[in-house]
């Protein structure tokens, strides 16, 4: 029998002062139900273990000494939850409003809800998008023609991450996002965790397939926010953050949808980076173009095409870079 309502997850690497202020926040807005708080620090070296120890004595700390991953991290909270739900919370997040009460309410009033998530604001006020769908062949191909800012905001185009939608109604979706997600231990204990071939980025959409696949439904829940810094983590080294991605989404589809719609997958990324690899090499030659707008704009595609080139050999998508 679960001997709280909710276990708190929150993996940390390099955000102390962010992670502080989620715990706090988790302390201030988790009224009205039991909860347990686990912390899975990656290593850090900013004294992010050292901190928690010290102000969060209540959390159960695992300070590892090595990045795991996120996928691996939370794996290991899994192990040691008691809570009927787990929350899984990153550690550049922070709980509005008792976001979580209300979450698990909506779950306890929705049964076949596996995954909850909320309404995701970021600091200049937008709503973050947090709903998706899976991955596909299709989507890089149309990603050939239209640059992804337009499909981002596209009615017509922009199916996988639901625009259009009006975000003040509940909805169903394939894929929430995995800083703020609520999941039934029933289901942790059915599906298993997450997949620890994933470092960083696709694990989470991964997870939410095999969920959905169990007959299980992840909402989005808009009655319920939280504050999101975005990507705190993956910041400290843009070139990291850009493999780990690109791996994570041909990992994705590798587990998914077979090998060859991978390898169908990796050519187009190829053709749709070239163009913009070749431009970048033309242009890092001229003063001043290093650090500039149009640098940052064309540089991971360069940063990923090597990786993409390395799998049409090589075809293991798994690990971290």
């Amino acid at each position: 029998m679960a001997k709280f309502d909710i276990s708190y997850i929150v993996v940390s690497y390099n955000t102390v002062d962010l992670t502080r202020r989620c715990l706090r926040s988790i302390r201030e807005q988790s009224s009205g139900f039991s909860y347990e708080v686990i912390v899975v620090d990656n290593d850090s070296t900013d004294g992010s273990a050292e901190m928690v120890a010290d102000e969060f004595p209540e959390v159960k700390l695992f300070a590892n000494k090595d990045n795991l991953g996120f996928a691996r991290a939370n794996n290991q909270a899994f192990d040691v939850v008691q809570g009927r739900f787990v929350l899984l919370l990153n550690p550049d997040a922070e709980i509005l409003d008792n976001a979580a009460l209300r979450c698990l309410q909506f779950a306890d009033e929705h049964p076949n809800a596996g995954v909850v998530g909320c309404r995701v604001m970021l600091p200049n006020g937008d709503q973050q998008s947090t709903m998706f769908r899976y991955l596909r062949p299709w989507y890089v191909l149309i990603n050939l023609f239209v640059p992804a800012s337009w499909l981002r905001n596209s009615r017509l185009l922009g199916r996988i991450r639901y625009v259009g939608r009006d975000l003040d109604q509940v909805h169903e979706a394939e894929v929430i996002a995995g800083c703020f997600m609520l999941v039934r231990s029933n289901v942790l204990e059915q599906v298993g965790g997450m997949d620890g071939d994933f470092f960083m980025y696709g694990e989470e959409a991964e997870w939410c397939y095999r969920i959905q696949r169990a007959g299980w439904k992840n909402q989005y829940f808009p009655d319920a926010s939280i504050l999101h810094h975005a990507a705190a983590s993956a910041k400290q080294n843009s070139d990291r953050m850009t493999i780990n991605m690109c791996r994570g989404q041909l990992l994705f589809i590798q587990k998914t949808q077979g090998t060859l719609a991978t390898r169908i997958t990796n050519v187009l990324m190829i053709i749709r980076d070239l163009p913009r690899v070749i431009l970048w090499g033309a242009l890092r030659f001229f003063p001043g173009f290093r650090g500039n707008h149009w640098d940052q704009l064309l540089r991971p595609a360069a940063t990923r095409f090597v990786v993409l080139l390395h799998g049409l050999v090589h075809s293991d998508w798994s690990g971290r870079a």
